[in-house]
């Protein structure tokens, strides 16, 4: 999605996008994009920024950090952020950042394009682990079974080969 910064005060500012799932690739072997992600929000120009405010609401399909079964997750987040052109950025001399820039975006020529900011928004809200149940017994280290599934009778307690003078010491 495209918001020509000429344009901007035409629509009042305001935007919406749905990307369809096969619009936006997330790039990541994990993470799959299982319903339209939906963006809406509204761009001002604050001087020589524009500020962009929003929300972005789809569902996405992760593995189980336990038993790698397919979760699906809704994604509702906030979005808050800045953008300056580069040439304005390129003018100033020095750029010390400061924490009100952790948010701020440079764009080049005369639009500014939210695919990116959706893509990255998306990853940014999927959890770092995420489990199926809060009681999933996860994979068998010796089989690969499920175990929520099924159970297995595979020895749970396999000692690694290279401790196994330091227990003959203890007997």
């Amino acid at each position: 999605m495209r918001i020509e910064i000429e344009k901007l005060e035409e629509f009042g500012g305001k935007f919406s996008k749905i990307y369809e799932v096969d619009m936006l690739p997330l790039d990541e072997t994990d993470v799959r994009l299982v319903a339209p992600a939906r963006i809406t929000g509204r761009m001002r120009r604050d001087g020589n920024e524009l500020e962009l405010r929003g929300e972005l609401k789809t569902e996405v399909e992760v593995v189980c950090g336990r038993c790698l079964q397919p979760v699906r997750l809704p994604i509702a987040t906030e979005l808050d952020e800045r953008f300056v052109s580069s040439v304005t950025w390129r003018d100033e001399e020095q750029h010390e950042l400061r924490m009100e820039d952790l948010n701020l975006a440079i764009f080049n020529g005369e639009a500014i394009d939210l695919d990116e900011l959706v893509r990255e928004q998306i990853l940014l809200a999927v959890p770092g682990h995420v489990l199926c149940r809060d009681d999933c017994k996860g994979l068998c280290a010796v089989c690969g079974a499920d175990r929520n599934f099924t159970s297995c009778q595979c020895e749970e307690k396999q000692i690694d080969s290279r401790w196994q003078k330091l227990k003959e010491l203890r007997t």
